[in-house]
Formats: C-alpha cells, sequence, structure tokens
C-alpha cells in the first residue's frame, strides 16, 4: 500500500515541475511585491505516516513478567490522509511565524502484541482522528534562478510544536471485534516538529511548496486505568506518537 502512496506523491512532483514550465512567465519575475507582505494564508493536503513508539518498563525484564501481561508489543505504521490551512506572519525579511489548523482523517492503527503465558499473539486498534494546531518559525533563503525562469524559486526550513487532539470517541477494538472498549489513550498529543521545503513562484498569483516534516512526541498517551483494571499498555513505561508527513502547500 505504501509505494502507491509514494507513486502518487512522485506524480504530483512532476504535474507541479510541468505547471512550473507552461506557466511561469519567460521573463520578468512573479510575485515581486511578496517578499515585503506582512500576512498571507493557503491550504495543504498530503499524507502522513503515523505510528506508536513505546518505551518498555522493567516489566519486560525476564522474570518480571506476570501472567497475562503483555510480553511483546509492536505498532504498524499506518498512512492517513491530512489536510489544513496554513497562516503565515513575516516578522523579518525571511523569518516568518507560521501556524493554522490541520485535520488527520480516521484510520486504524493495528497494535500486535503477546501475553505472557497465551499462546500466539493479539492486536488491538485505535482510530484516531486528530485536529491539529502547529506553530513553527519558518526561515527562508532568498529566490534564486531555476531553468530559465527568474527568482523562482526558495528553499526553507522550519521548527515548531503542534498541538493534536484526538477528537474521536477514543475506543480501542481488540482482534476482530466490533465492540467498542473504552479508551486506554490520551487524547491530547503533543509534538516538536522539524521539517524542510521548496517553493516555486508559477504565476502573480500561486505559489506551490512541497514540504516534508518529522514529527516526535512529547508527552506519555498512556490513560491511567481504573484500579484493578487492565490492557495492553498495563506495562508499559510509555507510549508516544511520531509522524512522518509529506504536503502539497498552496498559498496566493
Amino acid at each position: 500500500m505504501q509505494h502507491l502512496y509514494w507513486r502518487q506523491i512522485i506524480a504530483s512532483c512532476l504535474l507541479m515541475g510541468l505547471s512550473l514550465s507552461g506557466l511561469a512567465q519567460m521573463t520578468g519575475v512573479n510575485q515581486p511585491d511578496h517578499d515585503a507582505e506582512k500576512f498571507w494564508a493557503g491550504l495543504y493536503f498530503g499524507v502522513i505516516s503515523n505510528n506508536y513508539q513505546y518505551t518498555r518498563g522493567t516489566g519486560f525484564l525476564p522474570g518480571f513478567l506476570a501472567t497475562n501481561q503483555t510480553s511483546n508489543i509492536q505498532s504498524t505504521p499506518t498512512l492517513f490522509l491530512h489536510g489544513g490551512i496554513p497562516v503565515s506572519f513575516r516578522i523579518y525579511k525571511n523569518l516568518i511565524f507560521r501556524t493554522g489548523t490541520a485535520i488527520i482523517l480516521n484510520s486504524d492503527i493495528s497494535n500486535n502484541y503477546t501475553k505472557q503465558g497465551t499462546a500466539g499473539p493479539q492486536v488491538f486498534k485505535t482510530s484516531p482522528i486528530f485536529f491539529q494546531v502547529p506553530f513553527a518559525l519558518k526561515y527562508e533563503s532568498d529566490r534564486y534562478d531555476v531553468l530559465q525562469y527568474k527568482e523562482a524559486m526558495r528553499h526553507y526550513i522550519f521548527a515548531g510544536t503542534t498541538m493534536n487532539y484526538d477528537f474521536s470517541n477514543g475506543s480501542v477494538y481488540y482482534g476482530t471485534s466490533s465492540s467498542p472498549n473504552p479508551a486506554i489513550l490520551k487524547p491530547l498529543n503533543l509534538t516538536y516538529d522539524i521539517g524542510l521545503g521548496l517553493t516555486f513562484v508559477i504565476n502573480d498569483f500561486v505559489r506551490i511548496s512541497p514540504e516534508l516534516k518529522f514529527s516526535y512526541g512529547w508527552n506519555n498517551l498512556i490513560k491511567p486505568l481504573p484500579t484493578g483494571t487492565t490492557s495492553p499498555l498495563t506495562n508499559l513505561d510509555a507510549l508516544k506518537t511520531n509522524f512522518i508527513s509529506f504536503s502539497l502547500h498552496i498559498e496566493n
């Protein structure tokens, strides 16, 4: 499945290049006043890979595992669709503050685990729907020529943090059962982000930027459970969410 998404990404980049060749003016500079603008907005869409990172505690050490406690656990990276509305504020020349809103659409995350004293692996699934509010500082280069087009490209890097809130019901599903069970993960997930991208000034109205972002979880997502209640995460020290995303930003 993942190779199909990468084919779509490559095809999008090729189409973007063709648009640049077909629409950019042969002479002059497109959007010459943009470098002085203080505020602008746009939209973006793309794909994002989400997987859980587990921190195993002393309960995983030989001799410490009790019957029915998790002895092995692994998350399967899952591809989601995501999109949003970025808003940018120029702080000074090439330094920009970027925020906005975004959503990561629902998809199941499968977690394979094995219990001590139980034969065979088991699985539980979560189906988060993340609402995101990112905050980032972005530093972009000066414009430079590309092919025969004058000052039509620039590259940039950025770093920041994102608030991810899961507004699904947070239920977890065990095995093939369609019956929901109480949530075992907290809905609020904070990440710190780094990334890079390229901006193509297509014409006097549109700029397109393919962008790659890496996000790493800050907070432990394991939800405290009532006394006497167990889950596959009982003997874990922490669980965090990591994202890798590719997106195409369109701004005017």
